[in-house]
């Protein structure tokens, strides 16, 4: 498809959920009847506007456009969101191997037009505390929200789980579509569906791009799409999975601040979340995350460990090649890599979590290149200290294949004297900024039972 030299957006409210269109081509959000009808006309428009706005803000720095034109309102989101996109710029532009100067010129110098500067917003917003034990779970099938999920079951806490289908990820839903019926009948849990159909834009996918722009907000999207749910729930929460690591940063060669995982997973942004969508529902919500003292092993470690059952279920790849047609692991990209290592290094039988290849032999080296020829200004999916410490650990229970004596000639050597400070690091837990009060207490007391076999309570920290 031919890339377009200028681009209108509009959008309209349907009898189950939002239009936006992109030069008159619809992408429509579909959110289960009942939730859509449940909420008021006055937010209804005010989501419209806010959801249109964040799900298309990165259009012109992907097509090089100076400006874009909305059919809307001007978002009560605006300035949120030029935080959460101007961060996401540097990381974007290194993914794709271009100049984080230049793409954060572009977004700066993006004129954002509106149809009327004025705000809708809801008639009145309650910030009084919601105490109610219901929370939405954005639900991927990942470990973090699988965790969350079991979290919630523990806590006492209803879990509301929202599966928002990504289809720019071409075999991903085929396959959490048997995961969600075979959890919800095991669990008895009901996993709402929303087809998030702008999605497509994400990548520049239909216009034949290959891009990292439109990921930089996906869990601020998610916050947004959640509102209908909290509404109709009455639900006190949002529960992101924002882990440890979505914290880590650093400066480019240029000297530019890079998110590693995204701006918006970052444990600063999560507290303008809570207020931007109190802003939008009308009442208070709070967006946490109970997963935010955690690095990724000791989540796969409490998540399998601990729960097992709900374990069982876990699907991290993004499923987008040839590879993962038959199985829900492709068992060939770098994340499928780096799960199946942090599972290895706690002990987890990977066969029982979906995989069927041993991705520590000699096939599978091109999953791990990242780490064997580690850069930090090409950064992938994860950490390397991580990885060095689940090799270490895959090792001590046992495990065997080329890639580990690969690791054990040319990665351990120069980590030998770190690697019980890695452990120590990565297995225990850290500062929990986002963790909500009334929870805080207990899931300490979880986090630090699950650990005590590599890190002792005392060798938990703060920082």
């Amino acid at each position: 498809m031919r890339l377009p030299k200028e681009i209108t957006i509009g959008s309209s409210i349907r009898k189950n959920g939002i239009d936006i269109f992109v030069n008159k081509r619809p992408f429509p959000i579909k959110y289960p009847q009942k939730i859509w009808e449940k909420f008021p006309k006055e937010l209804k428009n005010v989501l419209m506007d806010n959801l249109t706005y964040s799900s298309t803000i990165f259009l012109p720095q992907m097509l090089n456009l100076r400006k874009i034109q909305y059919e809307t309102h001007r978002p009560l989101s605006e300035t949120f969101l030029f935080k959460n996109g101007i961060y996401d710029m540097p990381i974007s532009a290194i993914a794709d191997k271009a100049s984080p100067e230049e793409y954060i010129k572009r977004f700066f110098n993006t004129r954002f037009l509106f149809k009327t500067n004025r705000i809708r917003t809801p008639n009145k917003v309650d910030f009084n505390k919601n105490d109610h034990p219901t929370a939405i779970v954005p639900f991927s099938f990942g470990k973090e929200s699988l965790l969350n999920l079991a979290l919630c079951l523990e806590l006492g806490i209803r879990p509301i789980p929202v599966l928002f289908i990504e289809p720019s990820h071409t075999y991903e839903y085929l396959h959490k579509k048997k995961l969600l019926k075979k959890i919800e009948k095991e669990f008895n849990v009901k996993v709402h569906i929303v087809e998030n159909n702008p999605g497509l834009l994400r990548y520049g996918k239909i216009w034949n791009l290959q891009t990292e722009l439109g990921w930089g907000l996906h869990t601020t999207d998610y916050v947004l799409m959640s509102l209908p749910f909290a509404y109709a729930y009455k639900a006190s929460m949002i529960i992101l999975g924002n882990e440890q690591g979505c914290n880590d940063f650093f400066y480019s060669k240029d000297g530019f601040l890079v998110f590693e995982a995204a701006y918006d997973q970052h444990s600063d942004w999560t507290t303008q979340q809570s207020l931007l969508g109190s802003l939008l529902l009308g009442k208070k919500v709070d967006v946490v995350s109970f997963v935010e003292p955690l690095h990724e092993i000791a989540e796969m470690n409490i998540l399998h460990k601990k729960y097992p059952t709900i374990g069982k279920y876990q699907m991290s790849c993004f499923a987008s090649n040839k590879f993962a047609v038959n199985n829900r692991w492709c068992q060939q990209c770098t994340k499928c890599g780096y799960m199946y290592a942090l599972a290895k290094g706690v002990g987890v039988d990977t066969k029982s979590i979906g995989f069927t290849e041993d991705m520590f032999d000699k096939k599978h080296e091109k999953a791990f290149d990242f780490f064997f020829n580690f850069n930090e200004e090409e950064p992938e999916y994860g950490t390397y200290e991580e990885l060095v410490t689940a090799f270490y650990l895959a090792l001590k229970h046992g495990s065997k294949g080329y890639l580990l004596e690969k690791y054990k000639k040319e990665i351990f050597p120069k980590h030998k004297k770190e690697i019980k400070r890695f452990v120590r690091k990565y297995l225990s837990r850290v500062k929990e900024d986002n963790v909500p009060s009334k929870y805080r207490e207990k899931l300490i007391r979880i986090f630090d039972k699950e650990l005590s076999e590599y890190v002792s309570n005392k060798e938990s920290r703060h920082r």
